[in-house]
């Protein structure tokens, strides 16, 4: 995939995946901002129109060095959250959003050059398993998986013990 492709993406996904992607729609399209830096290329979320409250999605990618023989891919999702603006104004002007915090998540894959696409796509797939609670395989059939930490962590601050 080009750099410079949209990105789709869905924040109304359930806890249950599906190996088919034909009935969940996407409700976020990131656009492709450019390279903000060496190596590190942005997408940014436009629809809500205001421009400090984009939700913004980076990936850079590191190759090996003599040093260190593991390539390290870096994702990064950023979701601000704008302030509340009252029904207050000063001389008829509504004063001008202001970003009140942000959400961000990061996840670094580390890989060896010496992995195969087969491996690296194990690691993926394992990774992603720990958001879902069921999978529906291609038959309809849903299969259970054990709860997630890392999905309780998140949602409601659950401590892993």
């Amino acid at each position: 995939m080009s750099a410079f492709a949209q990105v789709l993406t869905s924040s109304i996904l359930s806890p249950t995946l599906l190996t088919t992607s034909a009935t969940v729609g996407a409700d976020s399209t990131f656009d492709p901002v450019g390279y903000i830096q060496p190596g590190v290329a942005k997408w940014e979320a436009r629809g809500g129109g205001i421009a400090i409250g984009y939700p913004s999605f980076t990936v850079s990618v590191r190759p090996p060095s003599k040093a260190s023989r593991i390539y390290k891919v870096t994702g990064k999702l950023s979701v601000p959250v704008l302030e509340a603006i009252s029904g207050a104004n000063v001389a008829g002007l509504t004063p001008a959003q202001q970003k009140a915090y942000e959400s961000t998540v990061v996840s670094e894959f580390m890989m060896h050059e010496r992995s195969t696409a087969a491996e690296r796509l194990i690691m993926l797939n394992l990774w992603l398993s720990l958001f879902a609670t069921t999978i529906t395989a291609s038959d309809g059939t849903p299969s259970d998986l054990t709860a997630s930490p890392l999905r309780t962590a998140v949602l409601n601050y659950e401590r892993p013990f």
